[in-house]
């Protein structure tokens, strides 16, 4: 019987047959391997997840153990020679206070610094006073940009020039709008620790006494002589 002879329900039939079969053949030699491949690739990326999240827990048990001990932070040795050098380096220190007046706006009229002040805990000190005269915003601007030259933020060492302490301020009104600032300050020199000895009261030496001798006196005697 010839293909064609067939009725066509039965045709149809055949078709849909050989389509069944087609697909089951394409699902066994192509879909089914892949299926097992994305098996074991999930498998395979669980376990790496699994380890990055083992990795990552070292890690933070090793951050809290280091966080446990407290930090020296040690500030670098040109910062505290920018802050506090060695030397007095007067024409330095001039310098940087007329930049620094320059910066905030005011005049300097005057610089007048006294004698290095020996101390006893590492440092010496030099007494500053600085005459200027502007407004009164550029003046209190002078004094917030000596006072920040050094700083602290964050436990690390911020210099950007000498350490300076205002121990007052004084000011006058002048012309205009202008007024006029005597300001007395501090700035430090590094020297070594010195010791003061105690005083001591001058040792007393016992007097001594020289025995005089009697000698016996020439010529004739008391009682008469020859």
């Amino acid at each position: 019987m010839k293909l064609k002879q067939l009725p066509q329900p039965a045709l149809f039939g055949l078709m849909v047959a050989a389509a069944a079969i087609v697909l089951g053949a394409g699902w066994m030699l192509l879909v089914s391997p892949q299926r097992h491949k994305v098996s074991d690739l999930h498998k395979q990326t669980l376990a790496v997840q699994q380890e990055i999240a083992d990795d990552l827990a070292r890690s933070a048990a090793a951050k809290s153990a280091v966080s446990a001990v407290p930090k020296i932070r040690v500030a670098p040795i040109y910062k505290l020679a920018k802050a506090m050098p060695s030397i007095t380096d007067m024409p330095d220190l001039v310098l940087e206070l007329n930049q620094t007046a320059s910066a905030a706006g005011v005049t300097l009229t005057s610089i007048a610094p006294g004698d290095l002040v020996a101390g006893l805990t590492g440092y010496s000190t030099i007494p500053i006073t600085l005459a200027v005269t502007g407004d009164f915003y550029s003046v209190t601007d002078l004094i917030y940009r000596l006072r920040n030259l050094v700083s602290v933020r964050n436990g690390t060492l911020e210099a950007n020039g000498r350490l300076f302490a205002i121990n007052s301020v004084n000011l006058s009104p002048s012309l205009g709008n202008t007024v006029s600032a005597n300001i007395n300050l501090d700035t430090y020199v590094y020297s070594p620790a010195t010791s003061v000895p105690a005083a001591t009261a001058p040792a007393t030496t016992p007097a001594t006494t020289t025995p005089t001798s009697t000698t016996p006196a020439s010529g004739p005697s008391a009682a008469g002589g020859p």
